[in-house]
């Protein structure tokens, strides 16, 4: 984050994006939902996930391709497992009811799988997958998307940045929640640097549009990011997209499955699937939290290799910058806020400053 960033109350942030969603036909409490889990990244520095996405939302809203009042329907439901339809609505209340039905399910169960097909970008996966750790679950989710990433040793586009996050229940130590896209990096984080006015990008994030490595962050295209790990980034990638796209009865690979009329590099409807886990089948809740964080304390009393100061776990820099932000704000750079304050002009909503 540049230095020439200005500090925002995460309060403030909320009214800010809130206000912008209502005045796109979002009910108050559905906007003030997508307000709140777009801050929680901000709060715990995944800013390519947090408020930077309002723009984006606010062009498919205004486009017709995200539904402010879209209804969530059960497609099927088997107890264990349910197949819901999100019918393109914004995809954070999706992901939430999603959520909310793992850890009810898995509790009835044992363990759930939720399956949800035209649902749009859920932000930040580790939101939902935390919570359902601090539901006592273990929890998992994968999501596939638009076709900009080529398969590893390719240059045609079929994948998306293809994340997948779990998290796993602890007691006195910081819930593990571990949030990644099966590319080096996800795309927004080229695209908060563009906004940024970075010279560069570090090695390995993205090609340019000829497909050629690149640092040049204007040279860098979204269109080509890396796998991380190479084939086994891709490896990964592939399966979020079967579980993500063709598990859900959504679009995977060029193959189209949905009602949205944006399809390919820019399509809008996504699968994902959530899995949740009930440690009472087995160890038992408690249990299971007191072995995480014995692993946890053998983790990071381990012998350290040379230069480093402290091993961190999953999650962990997350949670100790939210608690940071919470109390001082939340650093955005000039260029974001001054995007975000036109577009609350224009839509009546508070501004960020």
């Amino acid at each position: 984050m540049t230095s020439l960033s200005e500090t925002v109350p995460a309060a403030r942030l909320r009214v800010t994006i809130a206000g912008v969603l209502e005045a796109l036909d979002v009910p108050a409490a559905d906007a003030t939902t997508v307000a709140e889990l777009l801050v929680e990244a901000d709060l715990g520095g995944v800013d390519s996930h947090g408020c930077h996405l309002l723009t984006m939302y606010v062009e498919r809203l205004r486009a017709g391709h995200i539904r402010p009042r879209a209804e969530i329907t059960v497609e099927r439901d088997d107890g264990a497992t349910v197949w819901l339809d999100a019918g393109l609505g914004l995809g954070q209340l999706a992901g939430l009811r999603a959520m909310e039905l793992a850890v009810e399910r898995s509790g009835e169960h044992g363990i759930a799988a939720i399956c949800v097909r035209e649902a749009t970008h859920l932000g930040a996966l580790g939101a939902y997958t935390r919570r359902g750790a601090e539901a006592g679950r273990i929890s998992f989710c994968f999501q596939n998307g638009p076709t900009v990433v080529p398969p590893f040793g390719g240059i045609t586009a079929l994948f998306s940045t293809n994340p997948l996050s779990y998290a796993v229940p602890t007691g006195r130590e910081p819930t593990i929640v571990y949030d990644i896209a099966t590319t080096a990096v996800a795309g927004n984080k080229v695209l908060l640097a563009k906004k940024r006015g970075d010279a560069t990008i570090p090695a390995g994030w993205a090609n340019d549009e000829h497909g050629r490595p690149t640092t040049d962050t204007d040279a860098a295209s979204v269109w080509h990011l890396q796998w991380f790990g190479g084939h086994k980034g891709f490896g990964l990638g592939l399966l979020v997209e079967i579980l993500g796209g063709a598990l859900t009865g959504s679009s995977y690979g060029r193959t189209e499955h949905t009602d949205s009329a944006v399809h390919g590099r820019d399509r809008v409807a996504k699968g994902f699937t959530f899995l949740a886990i009930d440690p009472d089948r087995f160890v038992g809740r408690e249990e299971l939290r007191r072995r995480t964080d014995e692993l946890i304390v053998d983790i990071r009393t381990s012998e350290r290799a040379e230069g480093v100061d402290r091993i961190w776990m999953p999650g962990e820099p997350e949670h100790e910058r939210r608690i940071q932000r919470e109390r001082d704000g939340i650093p955005l750079p000039p260029p974001l806020i001054a995007e975000l304050d036109a577009i609350a002009s224009e839509l009546g909503a508070p501004s960020v400053l």
